[in-house]
């Protein structure tokens, strides 16, 4: 009775068992500098004897794109969900996810990318602050270009007009000085500082400091 009950439960596992068969459900993915975007591909394989059919996919953020090799995949077949990122200014490391949807369950499947986009330029420190009533002294935030690549840092605004900022060129390309004061610090306040640069090809880049009375 109990070799009995013992088929009948590897039996069940059985037909609940996914039909396809993932390579691997997460991926990494390491950019380079300034690159636009990455792709990558998760890959699988129906271990069934039936077609799997993809009903749907979805993505955790509108700069992901995935798409399958095709929509059905017959027994024994194989195929992959091709996807593809929008990495703009993004620089860190990120997580995205796709969830694929098939005919063959209820149960989706989540897929995991790791994305890790190197910094472009180093910022130190990336915030300054003041104390109240304070002496409003300049405080440096140094920007450093990852080697490499080349900026052409142009102009600083600071969202509060409470803020001043001046750039200063210690080397072209590759090294500049951001020099930020409050006009006083009798009140708290804050401001990000856009700083305005030209990267390879001219392309648009805005980089960030903060700064804080309190």
């Amino acid at each position: 009775m109990k070799r009995l009950s013992l088929c009948l439960l590897f039996s069940v596992l059985g037909v609940s068992a996914l039909a396809l068969d993932w390579k691997t459900r997460e991926l990494s993915v390491k950019a380079i500098p300034l690159q636009k975007s990455a792709e990558t591909a998760f890959e699988f394989t129906n271990t069934s004897d039936k077609t799997v059919t993809i009903l749907g996919i979805d993505t955790s953020c509108d700069c992901t794109e995935a798409t399958p090799s095709a929509q059905s995949f017959a027994p024994g077949t194989s195929g992959r969900i091709n996807a593809r990122f929008n990495l703009g200014d993004r620089q860190g490391v990120y997580d995205r996810f796709i969830t694929v949807t098939t005919d063959e369950s209820k149960d989706p499947v989540s897929l995991r990318v790791q994305l890790d986009v190197p910094e472009f330029a180093t910022l130190t420190p990336r915030s300054v602050e003041w104390k109240l009533n304070s002496p409003a002294e300049d405080q440096v935030v140094d920007i450093l270009v990852t080697a490499g690549i080349e900026l052409t840092v142009s102009s600083v605004q600071p969202t509060n007009p409470v803020f001043t900022g001046r750039l200063e060129t210690v080397e072209p390309g590759r090294h500049y000085r951001l020099h930020l004061a409050p006009k006083h610090t009798r009140d708290p306040a804050n401001a990000a500082f856009r700083i305005y640069a030209k990267g390879p090809a001219g392309r648009d880049i805005i980089l960030s400091a903060y700064g804080n009375v309190r």
